[in-house]
């Protein structure tokens, strides 16, 4: 079946979001928000599929306090302000790792925030992992039980059309042309990811400026070598 990429009409300060039917649903939540049908919506899918991309875009547009594997110690530790709390959207990234982290040490604390969020009605909290709910190595059956309640959305990888897509969106934004043998020959040799699509594609722009040459088969390979 054909995808297309989706045109927003909504702005975002990231650009390098794009839509199709691998990531649809999680990008028709966050543009329905703030009318949700939970206070936390929870999304999950592999490990580069973007789901880290869809929690900055709601970051950007709800102002939510954003806590993922690097910052979490920082953020989580300090959060015993019931008002600041209360009066912040939350995002939470990397939900599987800070819940495993030192054997369960953070399950209570992103219960607590979850049941304050819900019981205040002000807010939102927009989850993210590389497991399903029920998955999620927490014994702490609340917490579990909490976030199955929430509104669950699958993001799958992008796939070749959906690579293509990125890419060429992005060099044309720059008024770089690929042809596609190169890009065919691109993608069969990258990993099928949203991450490794936009890393290529900026080397693309940046060595092409560079060296001044077309993008053709030799060009591609100095690049992935």
């Amino acid at each position: 079946m054909k995808q297309e990429i989706i045109k927003f009409n909504f702005k975002f300060k990231n650009n390098d979001f794009y839509v199709s039917t691998k990531n649809e649903l999680a990008y028709k939540m966050i543009k329905k928000w703030p009318e949700w049908p939970t206070k936390v919506v929870y999304i999950y899918g592999s490990e580069k599929c973007g789901k880290s991309l869809v929690c900055k875009l709601w970051k950007d547009i709800s102002r939510g306090i954003y806590i993922n594997k690097k910052n979490f110690l920082e953020k989580l530790i300090a959060q015993n302000d019931l008002s600041y709390i209360q009066n912040h959207n939350w995002i939470i990234d990397d939900v599987d790792y800070i819940i495993s982290f030192e054997d369960n040490k953070y399950e209570e604390k992103i219960l607590n925030l979850i049941n304050i969020i819900k019981a205040s009605g002000k807010n939102n909290i927009l989850m993210a992992s590389r497991k399903m709910p029920r998955l999620l190595d927490s014994g702490l059956k609340d917490l579990i039980s909490r976030i199955s309640s929430a509104t669950v959305i699958e993001m799958r990888d992008p796939d070749e059309i959906l690579l293509k897509k990125i890419i060429e969106k992005y060099l044309k934004e720059r008024n770089i042309h690929i042809n596609n043998e190169s890009l065919d020959y691109l993608i069969n040799r990258i990993e099928r990811s949203y991450k490794s699509a936009l890393k290529f594609a900026k080397m693309i722009d940046i060595m092409s400026l560079e060296k001044k040459t077309k993008i053709n088969k030799s060009f591609l390979k100095s690049i992935l070598n």
